[in-house]
């Protein structure tokens, strides 16, 4: 499954979400996920809302005490120099490792914050280590970007496109002042992305949004060949001369739909690593790209037994995947190689039950389709209820609708 977003009227990194859960993600296991993050004080809103003719879904954070502008983080508004809550990416980044979030999910939104960071430190002629965040520190913009990850998850979104990213005129208020528009940090996650002018006076990309969508969207601005399973549109809280919506919509890309497509084969053979380290660098090569993970036993130069550390992923991911093998593995080396695969056309839907939401991959085969139960949910099931996951499992086929 793959996730174009349309910033028709821009994007915030709650507006991105609203869009999400307009296309299906589950808002209880949203909340769910987020309340395992250990910071308090917080609820969610979510209303329709009409802009322009199109209706949309407007979803946000309240924190009270730290919300000194409700709205200051979607695009038109900014912030009436209120007290912040300053934050180090450290501190950032270990509230995200004390949750309960999958490691996927931690690993994509650490990737996120990370990129945060590295532009806000170089706009500031600091460190990464030393700097402090002002609006994107705050608790509801946490939550906008590790609730951005699990919504991705609960879809089963695996890849992300996006459009060129619109810039509206004028300057922008923030803590330390007014700026130009897009402001510093802006514009330097947005550096080498596609931009395009805006007949809009204020900001139209927020720093949250940049950052999430220029860390998880490998080319700004190509436009997928897929065919759309669920379109969802999230709302900001200003009206433009545009409709104030970001779209998305959700598919499945042209070449999964049958034919042969181009994948690239990464490989790593790892005679001196812990066991224990091999899970986590799992997540993180899938977290960078992947389309799946392996590991097998081989045997090396003088008899030593080895580890096989094996990756499929898109070409367009090649590099990212190859990094996170070099930075996870003890390897000092990865070999890649180009070949060809066939996939079924298939869909990611999600069904309520009485044990909770469980999502369901279907493929098309034959003529036929062919059913299977998304492993993640079942366990999440199990480890909640206590029962054996073989159980969970033969209950969730009874209570599911024939395919």
């Amino acid at each position: 499954m793959i996730a174009y977003f349309e910033m028709i009227g821009g994007a915030s990194g709650n507006m991105l979400l609203g869009a999400l859960l307009d296309a299906g993600a589950d808002q209880a296991a949203l909340e769910a996920a987020l309340s395992t993050i250990p910071v308090a004080g917080w609820r969610a809103t979510r209303e329709r809302a009409l802009k322009r003719g199109i209706a949309a879904t407007y979803f946000d954070f309240v924190i009270p005490g730290e919300d000194h502008d409700a709205h200051a983080h979607e695009p038109g508004h900014a912030p009436h120099g209120h007290a912040h809550a300053e934050r180090h990416l450290s501190d950032v980044l270990e509230l995200l490792e004390r949750s309960g979030l999958s490691l996927s999910q931690k690993a994509r939104a650490t990737a996120i914050y990370r990129r945060l960071g590295e532009a806000e430190a170089l706009v500031h002629g600091s460190s990464v280590e030393t700097i402090h965040f002002h609006e994107v520190g705050q608790i509801d913009a946490i939550l906008d970007v590790a609730g951005f990850c699990v919504a991705l998850d609960l879809l089963g979104v695996e890849r992300l496109y996006c459009s060129a990213f619109p810039v509206g005129r004028g300057s922008i208020a923030m803590s330390h002042g007014r700026y130009p528009n897009p402001p510093p940090a802006t514009a330097e996650l947005l550096r080498g992305a596609p931009l395009i002018p805006a007949d809009v006076d204020g900001e139209m990309v927020t720093t949250t949004a940049a950052a999430i969508l220029t860390t998880l969207v490998e080319r700004p601005g190509d436009r997928p060949a897929f065919t759309a399973r669920r379109i969802g549109y999230g709302a900001g809280r200003s009206d433009f001369a545009v409709p104030n919506v970001v779209r998305v919509s959700l598919g499945d890309e042209a070449a999964r739909a049958g034919g042969a497509a181009e994948v690239c084969v990464l490989e790593a053979n790892v005679d001196d690593m812990q066991p224990q380290h091999f899970e986590l660098a799992l997540e993180r090569v899938l977290a960078a790209g992947a389309f799946d993970a392996w590991l097998a036993p081989v045997t090396m130069k003088k008899s030593r037994p080895a580890v096989l550390f094996g990756a499929v992923a898109p070409p367009e991911r090649e590099a990212d995947v190859a990094r996170a093998l070099l930075e996870n593995t003890t390897t000092l080396g990865v070999r890649v190689r180009r070949e060809r695969r066939y996939v079924l056309e298939r869909s990611v839907t999600e069904h309520a039950t009485e044990l909770g939401p469980v999502r369901v991959k279907t493929a098309v085969v034959a003529g036929g389709l062919r059913r299977t139960l998304e492993y993640d949910d079942v366990a999440r099931i199990a480890r909640e209820s206590g029962r054996p996951v073989a159980e969970i499992a033969a209950r969730l086929e009874e209570l599911l609708p024939p395919p």
